[in-house]
């Protein structure tokens, strides 16, 4: 349910993976115990101030860790609130892409595999899409919500698609990154627009959109 070049401080995707590298160069500086609650705090701030009014401080008060704390795990806002969104897509669940053998199979596997949002988690839905919306003016933070974010919706419409490939039921050569992405960019304009992204509209998407798509005669 967000590709960027960038000066020497903002590399592609580089929030995360020097984050993970900082991580790797310092395995026993800090007390990994504490991730959670600053990652709960940046998601609370997050839905309070918005990605643009939060700071440094205000997790770090909200965590009730110094922000030396936050800064020896990320290396920016930007990455921080990415990991926090991450973890939160984490707390949902995921799902291995399905493969029953038929493209219609699969369909009707990822959309059984929707989960039941309760309030509380489509508010956060309504702050990652805010987030979205920094990201179009903050490199960092766009490729961050890039690798962390929607790779994983990505990855498992682009293997289902793989899978129908290889069993001959889409044309070879079909654009599939572009049917992804169009999956992936309703799915985000039903939730800027409040609407809840339930198994209903998920079938009727990879049914009505993505099937004929991805099947139909025609180039795209």
């Amino acid at each position: 349910m967000f590709r960027v070049v960038s000066d020497k401080s903002e590399d592609t995707g580089g929030a995360a993976r020097a984050s993970r590298r900082q991580h790797a160069r310092n395995p026993a500086r800090f007390d990994r115990s504490l991730d959670g609650a600053i990652l709960d705090a940046v998601l609370a701030g997050l839905a309070d101030s918005g990605y643009d009014q939060m700071s440094m401080d205000d997790i770090a008060s909200r965590a009730r860790v110094g922000k030396a704390a936050i800064y020896r795990r990320w290396p920016s806002k930007a990455a921080v609130v990415a990991d926090a969104i991450a973890h939160w897509r984490r707390g949902i669940g995921s799902v291995q892409p399905p493969n029953t053998g038929s493209l219609r199979g699969d369909i009707d596997a990822l959309a059984a595999a929707v989960p039941d949002l309760d309030e509380a988690e489509v508010g956060t839905m309504k702050v990652v899409i805010g987030v979205a919306t920094a990201a179009t003016h903050d490199p960092v933070l766009a490729a961050a919500l890039d690798e962390l974010v929607l790779s994983q919706p990505r990855r498992m419409i682009s293997v289902v698609l793989d899978n129908a490939v290889a069993r001959g039921e889409i044309p070879a050569g079909r654009d599939l990154a572009l049917i992804t992405d169009a999956a992936l960019g309703l799915n985000i304009l039903r939730a800027i627009t409040g609407r809840p992204i339930d198994r209903v509209f998920v079938r009727r998407v990879l049914e009505g959109v993505i099937l004929p798509l991805a099947t139909g005669p025609t180039d795209i």
